[in-house]
């Protein structure tokens, strides 16, 4: 008993770390290639790119689940729901879980559990028919 209230204090003590880690504006860039940042282009695509990073904010929507918007543009990454589908910006919400390990942040499709990776032509995609490496599903959060 004692060690299954200890492990529930742990996880609610994790998670409310990962919110605070999560507050202000940061830029993301793919472990991968760490000198590209997430930016939504003209187009109304999320690319990376070395030109001038936007900046993004995570916003708990929902019990560790976040909608990730654009500072700039103030449109959210949203991907829909097929593997290999590329993400565009929207004012659609659409919710992810972040996953916090010591090499960065991951971020997984809260509904289908797909992750997003930095996929084919510095595109964000979401998931993978061809499984992406490890360092290509890991992002760099850094606060500005």
């Amino acid at each position: 008993m004692k060690a299954s209230t200890i492990l529930g204090f742990v996880v609610m003590l994790s998670s409310q770390a990962l919110a605070l880690q999560l507050d202000g504006t940061f830029t993301v860039a793919s472990v991968s290639d760490p000198e590209r940042y997430l930016k939504e282009d003209g187009s109304g695509k999320i690319t990376f790119s070395e030109e001038s990073p936007q900046g993004w904010s995570f916003v708990e929507a929902e019990k560790d689940r976040y909608k990730i918007a654009n500072t700039v543009t103030n449109h959210y990454i949203s991907c829909g729901s097929a593997e290999d589908d590329i993400c565009g910006a929207s004012d659609k919400v659409q919710l992810f879980q972040i996953v916090n390990d010591d090499n960065g942040y991951s971020f997984v499709d809260a509904e289908d559990s797909l992750p997003l990776s930095a996929g084919p032509g510095n595109h964000l995609v979401l998931g993978s028919s061809d499984p992406a490496p490890p360092e290509y599903l890991v992002f760099k959060l850094t606060k500005v």
